[in-house]
């Protein structure tokens, strides 16, 4: 048999293995009513085809980006585009979701620099694997940071604790004048690496 005929139908086991999953999360997709078998087997066993087997693979790729289970439910729904009731429509919880992601990713941003500075403080910099300035902008950039989260780092180090911004960039081996340029740019609002 063709899997990708329409005439072909998979047992539910089948079916789950086909596109990676335990049998236990498509019955619970079936209890959540984002699901449903194409029929069933003489024997009553749960059959499925290619349309469902595409189905099950929107819901994953929902899954992947992130929206909760509800929310499928709510995009999968049969007018969903009209959003009735007063629901979201599907373009807007997308946007919502992808809103939800931006404020995430800028709350990981904050908490990174704050790590960031809080390596930076003697008691965390003693032992550390990034003695000078090579080292500590490698280790930055491996969090990813680019040019801009650097310069912001320093800017909010130098505007929150200027002593200490400059202890730091002196611990990394920079020269006076390098010291005095990077806090002179951090102050200025636009600090060098």
């Amino acid at each position: 048999m063709n899997p990708r005929s329409p005439t072909t139908r998979l047992t539910l086991g089948k079916f789950a293995r086909r596109d990676g999953l335990a049998r236990a999360s498509v019955l619970h997709y079936e209890s959540l009513g984002l699901l449903a078998p194409a029929g069933r087997s003489a024997a009553g066993y749960r059959l499925y085809g290619e349309a469902e087997l595409e189905k099950l693979r929107h819901i994953r790729r929902l899954r992947d980006a992130g929206l909760a289970l509800s929310d499928i439910g709510a995009l999968l729904a049969p007018h969903a585009s009209s959003a009735p009731g007063g629901r979201l429509a599907p373009a807007e919880l997308l946007e919502q979701r992808l809103s939800g992601l931006c404020r995430e990713v800028e709350r990981i941003r904050e908490q990174q620099r704050l790590l960031a500075r809080l390596l930076a403080l003697p008691g965390f910099r003693e032992g550390g694997m990034y003695g000078d300035k090579a080292a500590w902008v490698a280790l930055l950039r491996s969090a990813g940071f680019d040019e801009a989260a650097m310069r912001l780092w320093h800017l909010e180090f130098e505007r929150e604790d200027p002593d200490g911004h400059a202890a730091f960039l002196e611990s990394l081996g920079l020269a006076p004048g390098e010291v005095e340029e990077i806090r002179r740019g951090a102050r200025a609002g636009d600090a060098g690496d």
